[in-house]
């Protein structure tokens, strides 16, 4: 897994520190986390997005949709899942579908992780259930999150194609597959309106 710099979990090893302290530092990987599905179709590292910031765009979105598009979404759950919904890669990594590990497998890794990350903190069981509602879809709020970072997906593939990597045909199909709700396919058909000749 192609990241910036090691874990910066590492840098503090050891060492006792407040668990909210241990917490930012294991979050922090996922600053130097690449998205590998970028690095894979030769998007150069230098300008590959970090999982902290896909994560970040998703929030947004969440927040810019669900108040824009979904009234009867809680907008502040919509953020708080997709703030949440990558944490698990902190130490299992980006895993994407070419790597050959199957759903339950990524799942499992990812809870794991997620349960270490927020267990040790104070509100740590309410953020994992947040998590798990977005893992199985359980709300209207978690089922918009996982169409959105579909969609924020195609939006930084339509990003990257203005910038010269050529042809991510590949990345919207898969957006398109994602979406299901008349709202959203009404933005990706925005999106690619976009995209380069």
């Amino acid at each position: 897994m192609k990241t910036k710099a090691a874990p910066p979990i590492s840098l503090i090893q050891g060492r006792k520190t407040l668990p909210l302290i241990e917490t930012y530092f294991e979050l922090n990987h996922l600053k130097q986390l690449f998205r590998q599905g970028w690095l894979r179709v030769g998007i150069p590292s230098e300008r590959c997005e970090s999982v902290a910031e896909h994560s970040l765009f998703v929030a947004l979105l969440g927040l810019f949709i669900a108040e824009g598009y979904f009234p009867q979404a809680d907008a502040s759950k919509v953020v708080r899942i997709a703030l949440l919904h990558d944490l698990g890669e902190a130490y299992a990594g980006d895993i994407t579908p070419h790597d050959g590990v199957d759903r339950e497998a990524k799942h499992a890794l990812e809870r794991r992780a997620v349960e270490t990350i927020l267990g040790k903190l104070p509100r740590g069981a309410d953020y994992l259930a947040l998590w798990d509602e977005y893992e199985h879809g359980t709300s209207f709020e978690a089922r918009l999150v996982r169409q959105l970072d579909r969609l924020e997906m195609g939006l930084q593939a339509c990003v990257y194609e203005h910038q010269g990597a050529g042809d991510l045909s590949q990345f919207f199909v898969s957006v398109e597959k994602a979406l299901e709700s008349p709202e959203l396919r009404a933005v990706l058909a925005e999106i690619e309106a976009l995209r380069p000749e």
